[in-house]
């Protein structure tokens, strides 16, 4: 083992606390220089401290870390639980990156606040990896990198030979609160990577390298990560959606499991600094089917890219609740939530919309084929798209249901996408929001009620409505479509004007 002395890195010490707690004091003094032992891309760091015997027992300590690239420090992460001895503290890393600097910080939280040492350097040798265990999986440590406002990448290395079913994932939530969300990734020994988007400005999140198998859950080491300050744009957390920028949002319901969500951003297309979103899905793991698609529709989504047909497991949402193929049956077939159409800008858009979650089965003779119902209304939506920015949400319902012309449809379970259970639905409908004139310039979020118009287009999954024209009959209020699913619809628009509607507005 080659034993290596880290080096002071002057100036990065002050670039570290501006990424830490607020509380955090240098406290250099009662700190030695970390040194670090490097064996390949395995690390063990010890730091001497001139705290007194038993100081340190029962006390958070441990050390913080960050990987330099291109003269850059990456985001920092935490090891927590690092060993006491004595006066001095000790932990190991495993998995870094190979031949790679990391800049390290040892710290200590008091009473008074969190104390670190001057920060060090070392560099990683050559991977060596270990050949995978059998017996159970085996992790690196987790780190993140490219951290900004609302995006971040986790990164960890992975061991197991098990050829048997089993998930690994990323699991993260803000640190002081909430439920944890995932990420899923590939299978197999190596490292995994996952890019966080949509999150919160200035929230500290955890988060670890998780896997499932034989009925139990592995997880890595904890590590932290801590977003930037918001300066005005990026969409906070201040209503009761996860975002509030984002007028087309559904407030997700915590205390249902049955759902699972997933915010997908564009890969390469991006709005005033930030990746625009692409659109958000609500998963019922129940009916293995899409509950809500909420979308902006706006012309900057549209462009020359063909159909991707790219049809595919989202890799936010957990895979098993998932289709299981492309295949169709129960008399229908793989109808959009959010259309094709729609996503042109970019073939990675545009792959995006081909994920299962946004797949609901629908009937190929009368609903979901020219002429059919679901596309009338579909085309007949594509003709109030207007220059403001028009948001809709697209669901399902499950419930025995009749609709404004008198078709009706119940409950079944049908064979798609390769299951023998999915739920097919009883009614889809559309909920639109919008401004009056179209070409105010205006947020939604900023015009009054007298501005805005907002209605509900509900159709029964029902074959009978092949040529169906779009009349006030399928109509029906935001406030009713609420109580009727039990959805919050527009929750960041306080100005919707979601009790009422009126046909003309709407050409009806």
């Amino acid at each position: 083992m080659k034993k290596i002395f880290a080096f002071l890195l002057l100036g990065l010490t002050v670039a570290f606390a501006s990424c830490g707690d607020e509380k955090t004091e240098p406290g250099t003094d009662w700190f030695l220089t970390p040194v670090a032992e490097v064996n390949g891309t395995t690390v063990g760091l010890s730091c001497q401290t001139r705290f007194g015997e038993g100081v340190l027992e029962n006390t958070s300590v441990g050390f913080s870390y960050a990987a330099i690239v291109d003269n850059k420090i990456g985001a920092f992460a935490d090891v927590a639980g690092s060993a006491v001895d004595g006066t001095g503290i000790a932990a190991a890393l495993t998995g870094l990156q190979p031949e790679t600097n990391y800049l390290v910080f040892a710290y200590a939280g008091l009473s008074t606040g969190r104390v670190q040492s001057q920060g060090a350097v070392f560099k990683t040798g050559q991977d060596d990896m270990p050949d995978p265990d059998p017996e159970r999986p085996a992790f690196g440590t987790p780190a993140a990198s490219g951290v900004t406002k609302t995006e971040a990448t986790l990164n960890c290395t992975f061991n197991f030979g098990d050829t048997a079913d089993y998930d690994v994932y990323f699991r993260y939530k803000p640190a002081s609160s909430g439920s944890y969300d995932r990420v899923n990734v590939s299978t197999g020994t190596g490292t995994k990577t996952a890019a966080l988007t949509g999150l919160t400005p200035g929230t500290t999140y955890e988060f670890a390298l998780c896997a499932d198998w034989g009925g139990q859950t592995y997880t890595s080491a904890a590590a932290t990560f801590t977003t930037s300050s918001d300066g005005g744009g990026g969409g906070g957390n201040t209503g009761s959606a996860k975002y509030s920028g984002w007028p087309e949002l559904v407030p997700e319901d915590k205390s249902n499991s049955d759902y699972h969500y997933a915010y997908h951003l564009c890969p390469d297309f991006s709005v005033d600094g930030h990746k625009a979103r692409n659109f958000t899905v609500c998963f019922s793991a129940k009916h293995h089917c899409p509950v809500w698609v909420a979308a902006p529709r706006h012309d900057c989504y549209e462009g020359s890219a063909n159909r991707t047909n790219a049809y595919g497991k989202d890799p936010i949402i957990l895979s098993s609740i998932q289709y299981n193929s492309k295949s169709i049956g129960g008399g229908c077939n793989k109808g959009h939530m959010l259309g094709s159409a729609e996503r042109t800008r970019s073939t990675a858009i545009n792959k995006q919309v081909f994920y299962y979650t946004n797949i609901a089965p629908q009937y190929s003779s009368g609903y979901n084929t020219g002429g059919g119902g679901w596309n009338t209304l579909e085309d007949w939506i594509d003709g109030k798209v207007c220059r403001d920015t028009t948001y809709l949400v697209i669901g399902t319902y499950f419930e025995a249901y009749t609709d404004g012309y008198g078709m009706s449809a119940s409950p079944k379970k049908i064979s798609f996408g390769g299951r023998n259970d999915v739920s097919c639905p009883t009614m889809f409908y559309i909920a639109a929001l919008r401004t009056k004139r179209g070409n105010t310039g205006k947020s939604v979020l900023n015009c009054s009620a007298d501005e805005l118009m907002c209605v509900a287009f509900v159709r029964s999954h029902n074959n009978g409505l092949h040529g169906q024209k779009v009349t006030s009959r399928e109509l029906m209020s935001i406030s009713d479509l609420e109580k009727l699913t039990g959805h919050a619809f527009f929750a960041n628009v306080p100005n919707a004007p979601k009790s009422s509607y009126n046909p003309s507005d709407w050409g009806l």
